[in-house]
């Protein structure tokens, strides 16, 4: 990976963040304003030194007003700086995370077999070094290269040879970005590396806590945590390393450019040499050192944050990966809207294959009318839940097609829906449905309309929950303080709280006592809607009016 394509890697993730354009914009123009502001007083400070040592002429009004004047202006432009700079990175955090959670949501990870541990290390630990750089370094690099080519230009104009020395020197300061850059990437590139195993380890060993905890296996995930958490930190530290001997380079290229302005500068003034014509006052030779000394710095400056920002890439490569995945369900061109009354379903020589596996489904076909309720059986691994899920458009197949009927038998493609009619006409009730963190009310008013507290308390009333649990009632991370009964109970209320006219159900039993199961099964038989429900359970299909089955396959992957 060379300089240009880990520039191609941020430049990717541009178009993301267009609506904040004009915030990177405004704290690009505050930064240079206040880095030209220090300059300015640098310079004129440089000015009155050499004044008052060569000609003994203190500054005079005009000057004091200059300083006290670039001194106000620096203060204001500074705090404004980080105002707009600290306002800009949260809405840059914001969006690229919204980017990314939507770009997940059209591509629906499950069907990839990604590891949702190195998912959340791409959303939260590339993002937030992003962030940074979006909001403050872009922005100061930008500063620098604009204070640079200011100074350049002043120094040409006061002494052209001044001007070639930081020139040359600011050339061999940017060159040195390029000393051991590959070295560098690579050492970036397995940190990030090792992070992002270290947080995919870490959200597995959280996610099976339990077993964690009862087959002992504390100790050595400790382990394993300490040993990935020692690689990074030795790789960060080779790469500090590296760094640190790159800027004492830039440190010596830097006195030389000064010692070099300061010989020329002399020279022209005639300290060298006597009677060698005068072309710069002595007195204005410190104020040219120190122009040269300011745009020979911001150069530095520039290129050692250049040289930092490899670690950097391979994140900006992932994410954008992330954000530009190719959608599994692609939106409607000209999306239809649903008519309104009951809607059944109809599945029309439907072919199904996860990626990198033989066909699921093939030429399946069924028909619900609307109001009937069906149930779906067969092994594991014929496509029962495929087919849940492709009715609830979470995948498109790759053949045939998935309608809503009307009552009069008029069907209306799931893919050709407006997405928001869609999800409003039907509701899934998964297998591993999560309850959110919040509170009770939240969660059963996740995706759907306002409902008044009477009607969910109804709610929870119908599924024989109010002796437990309350609206107000804190539920924890996924819903941690209840048991596995009491969560499908809940995420059954919380499907009919959208009121939908489909019902789907996937295997939401299997793991229930009878008192649950049946308690479960007659909120779904007194549901008015068409429901389709997978399931082996005999207790929930014997509710069914009508049981189809899905015949296992060799080449089926899953069901």
């Amino acid at each position: 990976m060379n300089t240009l394509s880990a520039f191609r890697a941020f430049r990717e993730l541009l178009p993301v963040l267009r609506p904040q354009w004009r915030g990177m914009v405004w704290s690009y123009l505050l930064g240079t304003l206040s880095a030209l502001a220090l300059a300015a007083l640098t310079v004129l400070t440089a000015w009155a030194v050499g004044h008052a040592v060569v000609e003994r002429t203190p500054p005079g009004p005009v000057w004091w007003a200059l300083v006290l004047g670039l001194v106000v202006l620096r203060v204001l432009l500074t705090w404004r700086e980080m105002d707009v700079s600290h306002a800009l990175a949260y809405r840059v955090l914001a969006r690229l995370r919204m980017a990314l959670f939507d770009a997940y949501a059209r591509s629906v990870p499950g069907r990839r077999r990604e590891h949702s541990g190195r998912a959340a290390s791409v959303a939260m630990d590339d993002i937030e070094k992003l962030e940074f750089f979006y909001a403050h370094t872009l922005a100061q690099l930008g500063a620098s290269l604009t204070l640079f080519a200011a100074s350049l230009a002043t120094a040409s104009l006061l002494l052209p040879e001044a001007a070639l020395v930081m020139l040359l020197g600011s050339a061999l300061v940017a060159s040195s970005a390029l000393y051991w850059a590959r070295t560098a990437r690579r050492l970036g590139e397995r940190e990030q590396r090792e992070r992002s195993d270290l947080s995919a380890h870490i959200v597995d060993a959280l996610g099976a806590l339990r077993e964690v905890l009862a087959y002992g296996l504390a100790p050595r995930t400790i382990a394993q945590t300490n040993d990935a958490t020692a690689r990074a930190t030795a790789l960060a530290r080779r790469r500090e390393l590296l760094s640190q001997l790159v800027t004492s380079l830039r440190e010596l290229i830097l006195t030389g450019v000064v010692i070099g302005v300061i010989a020329t500068s002399a020279a022209a003034a005639g300290v060298l040499s006597a009677g060698a014509p005068v072309r710069l006052a002595p007195a204005e030779l410190p104020a040219l050192v120190a122009l040269a000394l300011v745009g020979i710095a911001a150069v530095v400056d520039a290129t050692d944050t250049l040289t930092r920002l490899h670690p950097l890439v391979s994140g900006a490569e992932r994410v954008a990966a992330g954000i530009n995945r190719p959608p599994v369900v692609a939106l409607p061109q000209a999306p239809r809207q649903l008519p309104d009354g009951p809607l059944g379903l109809r599945f029309r020589d439907v072919s199904f294959s996860y990626e990198g596996r033989r066909p699921t489904l093939t030429s399946w076909s069924a028909e619900l009318a609307p109001g009937e309720h069906v149930g779906l059986v067969g092994p594991s691994g014929s496509g029962k839940s495929t087919l849940i899920a492709l009715a609830a458009r979470l995948w498109d197949p790759s053949a045939g097609a998935v309608e809503l009927i009307t009552a009069d038998g008029e069907g209306v493609p799931v893919a050709e829906l407006d997405d928001g009619a869609l999800r409003g006409a039907v509701a899934l009730v998964d297998q591993d449905a999560v309850l959110f963190h919040g509170t009770v009310r939240d969660n059963l008013l996740r995706g759907c309309g306002p409902r008044s507290d009477s009607e969910l308390t109804a709610l929870l009333e119908r599924v024989e929950a109010t002796t437990w649990i309350g609206l107000d009632d804190e539920l924890g991370e996924a819903g941690v303080r209840l048991s596995g009964g009491q969560r499908a109970r809940l995420c059954l209320a919380r499907a009919l709280a959208r009121r939908p006219r489909v019902l789907l159900v996937d295997e939401v039993t299997a793991s229930l006592d009878p008192a649950t199961e049946r308690l479960v099964s007659d909120v779904i038989a007194e549901f008015q809607g068409t429901v389709l429900i997978a399931s082996h359970r005999a207790e929930t299909l014997a509710r069914l009016e009508r049981v189809v089955e899905v015949a296992a396959t060799p080449q089926a992957a899953r069901g």
